[in-house]
């Protein structure tokens, strides 16, 4: 075998150098390092010593505080754990642990009813160590986009996310790793089978954080979260949605029923009311109509007295994708909405806050009106169902009531 000159070796090392450093970096080498979870804005989400600020769907005591960490303590049984609050943009921190096998999820802007992996979307946390990267391995955004790389530790080691949302775009680290790099929430994601789509872009736009119990003995700890939302939500709303619809009152033609706690309307014309009388308040909805579809928040209103089954007297916040005059998002002839960024068939978060003669309304918290009206200081909530063939449907309709005498 022949021997090269130590002159021709270091020529050749040179050139690999150059040759490399010439060659686009690999997505590993280009990843930076997530954020630090600490400084302004950064909160706790999980205490330590209990579940304040947490909820189950599952069985009563089936999460706990345990060590400072928060378990599925009897598998199976949790479902989703989720969050009191809801988060539309934020970064969230956490630590996670699954046992040989395991599998979770962190669940992000889902609803209180439904599968938060579906409702809104989900991380998941997967024993999927040295397999082969897929849309439902450790990192991906379930059955949707898979990650760039396959981060996750081996089972009974300690897994660190580090998770940014803000709009349509996802950036996640898994163990510093970064695994997805300005994602879109686009029209990708399907519910269990490829033949049952559910594009991304057509889910919740706002919701809770939820931890999935999948059945196996799975731990979380340090989870901190900073909330970017331009609209925070806050928590103390009083959910207005019943599964029998008591508390409501229907007036005039559709339907209304409720399906696993969606509240939907169709055909009509046609509303329901509240049976209680409301003055200053925020409410807040996840709404959805169908093509074409016309609906409308009413609110301050009351039934005429010459037709109690037509349409309302008082104020609405417009659910119309296609009237340009009062488009999604506006108060219905009063105050033009400041853009349309609605769509049919995709949620949306609507936000209606009534305090005085000041009215004010959000769309995925966006402001679109602000003015101020004096014609109606109280009245009814009503929702409603425009035309034959229309659809709406409604999920976490949720009032916040403030003091009569409230100030902006």
């Amino acid at each position: 075998m022949q021997t090269r000159s130590p002159h021709l070796r270091s020529l050749l090392a040179s050139l690999a150098i150059s040759f490399a450093a010439a060659l686009p970096a690999s997505p590993a080498l280009a990843q930076t390092a997530p954020p630090p979870a600490a400084g302004e804005g950064w909160v706790d989400l999980f205490n330590g010593k209990d579940l304040t600020g947490w909820t189950t769907w599952g069985e009563k005591d089936s999460w706990a505080a345990v060590d400072g960490e928060l378990r599925a303590v009897k598998p199976g049984k949790g479902w989703w754990l989720r969050t009191t609050r809801m988060y539309r943009d934020f970064e969230l921190s956490l630590e996670f642990l699954l046992p040989p096998g395991g599998n979770s999820g962190v669940g992000l802007r889902g609803s209180n009813n439904g599968d938060p992996a579906f409702t809104g979307f989900e991380i998941q946390v997967f024993d999927s160590h040295g397999k082969p990267i897929a849309d439902n391995v450790c990192g991906a955004v379930y059955n949707a986009i898979p990650p760039a790389t396959q981060a996750c530790k081996p089972a009974g080691q300690w897994n660190t996310y580090h998770i940014s949302l803000v709009g349509d775009t996802l950036n996640v680290w898994l163990n510093g790793s970064k695994i997805h790099d300005n994602a879109k929430l686009d029209d990708r994601g399907h519910i269990h089978t490829k033949d049952n789509p559910s594009p991304l872009n057509t889910r919740l736009t706002t919701g809770y954080i939820a931890l999935q119990d999948h059945g196996d003995a799975v731990r979380y700890r340090n989870l901190r979260i900073k909330d970017l939302s331009p609209d925070p939500d806050r928590d103390g709303y009083t959910q207005l949605i019943t599964p029998d619809l008591s508390g409501w009152i229907k007036r005039g033609g559709g339907t209304w029923s409720v399906d696993d706690g969606t509240l939907i309307g169709a055909d009509g014309p046609g509303h329901l009311f509240t049976e209680k009388r409301y003055s200053n308040y925020e409410l807040r909805a996840l709404v959805r109509v169908n093509e074409r579809g016309n609906s409308g928040i009413y609110f301050r209103v009351e039934p005429r007295k010459e037709d109690p089954n037509t349409w309302p007297l008082g104020y609405e916040a417009q659910v119309d994708n296609h009237d340009m005059k009062n488009y999604t998002g506006s108060l219905y002839n009063r105050a033009l909405g400041a853009k349309l960024i609605t769509r049919d068939n995709a949620w949306f978060d609507y936000r209606v806050r009534a305090v005085g003669d000041h009215i004010q309304t959000w769309i995925n918290g966006v402001p679109m009106t602000d003015s101020r009206q004096t014609d109606f200081s109280t009245g009814f909530i009503a929702l409603q169902t425009h035309h034959a063939g229309n659809r709406i449907e409604w999920r976490d309709l949720r009032i916040w009531v403030l003091p009569d005498d409230a100030k902006d």
